[in-house]
């Protein structure tokens, strides 16, 4: 088996992005990790977000998920008191991007 193949039984392998304001970091690890799954989060700070016309600080945790498990993370995020932005692309395409 390649270390480049990207699906299998659980899905194709995608790269996930979860964006919230910076100062809600440490609330969007604590809700990751109610995953039923081990998620190992990369941090990228100095994002923004706009919001109300306005730029805000913001982070970018991105981590790798199967495609069955996208459901779980969207579920754990839904009824959070704050918002998160999720984008979900192909991990082969993230990696030649």
């Amino acid at each position: 088996m390649s270390a480049w193949q990207h699906n299998g039984s659980a899905g194709d392998l995608l790269s996930v992005r979860v964006t919230v304001e910076a100062f809600l970091l440490e609330y969007l690890l604590d809700t990751l990790a109610e995953a039923p799954f081990p998620i190992n989060p990369e941090i990228h700070h100095h994002a923004e977000i706009e919001q109300d016309g306005r730029r805000l600080p913001a982070v970018h945790v991105d981590f790798p998920a199967w495609r069955h498990q996208v459901d779980q993370i969207r579920a754990l995020l839904r009824g959070r008191p704050f918002q998160a932005g999720l984008q979900v692309t192909s991990m082969l395409q993230d990696i030649r991007a």
